[in-house]
């Protein structure tokens, strides 16, 4: 089977999973906390805000940022586990690989549907702000540019997260282990990001995704064009000599 192939067999794996709940419902929980928290207080953080000159779509993002870093990572981190479920609950790893399939196939694969669930998630977080700015009554026009560069960002940021908990929850029999890994490094994020070094961490560096002045937005870049393919490639290496069935 070529790899199209067997991306096509993951997708449908998790056609009737609870991972859509995940996808869509996450990213639009969010923006549903946003939306309160700007509608309530918009007075107040218009005035708070005006000498930053970010305008009312900004300061939605601006009110989003610590909510969607840390929620963020939690969630590559649940959609990984998730994906990589389903082998070890049944074990069907022996079944799988003993296809007319790579196992390079098969890790690619994987991967490359986390990359598609996230950038999912992503999408539906834009279109939740856009419709809870458009329901709020935001008087300026979208802010199609900023929004559109906080998305690129995180995209990029995110491979590297991917890559990690994806070679995590292969690693791992036992679901707990990837899920506790993940949610920690999530929640350490902060701590990390206040570091020069460590702030190039992949679960830090969502933090730096905020398309705004003086905001280091190569931390999400570097981290992602290099973390990403990096330990993608060596997870995949460690995936070829394990001893799986």
């Amino acid at each position: 089977m070529r790899l199209p192939d067997v991306f096509a067999t993951e997708v449908y794996k998790q056609k009737n999973g609870i991972m859509w709940w995940l996808v869509i419902g996450g990213p639009l929980l969010i923006a549903g906390l946003i939306f309160i928290d700007v509608w309530v207080r918009y007075d107040y953080l218009l005035t708070k805000n005006r000498s930053a000159e970010l305008g009312p779509w900004g300061i939605m993002l601006g009110e989003a940022v610590y909510l969607w870093a840390m929620f963020m990572p939690m969630g590559i981190t649940l959609i990984a586990a998730i994906v990589h479920y389903r082998e070890f609950s049944e074990n069907a790893w022996k079944h799988l690989l003993s296809l007319p399939v790579t196992r390079g196939s098969v890790y690619v694969s994987k991967w490359l549907l986390i990359v598609l669930l996230t950038y999912l998630a992503i999408l539906f977080l834009m279109l939740g702000f856009f419709v809870a700015g458009k329901i709020i009554g935001l008087s300026a026009p979208f802010a199609f540019g900023s929004y559109g560069r906080y998305a690129l960002y995180q995209a990029v940021g995110a491979l590297g997260i991917i890559s990690i908990q994806h070679w995590l929850s292969s690693r791992f029999k036992n679901v707990i282990m990837p899920v506790a890994i993940g949610i920690g490094l999530s929640v350490c994020a902060i701590f990390l990001a206040q570091s020069k070094v460590l702030s190039f961490f992949p679960h830090a560096t969502i933090l730096y995704t905020m398309p705004f002045e003086g905001v280091e937005n190569n931390r999400p870049l570097l981290s992602g064009l290099i973390a990403g393919p990096v330990l993608l490639v060596l997870g995949l290496l460690e995936f070829r000599r394990r001893d799986i069935v």
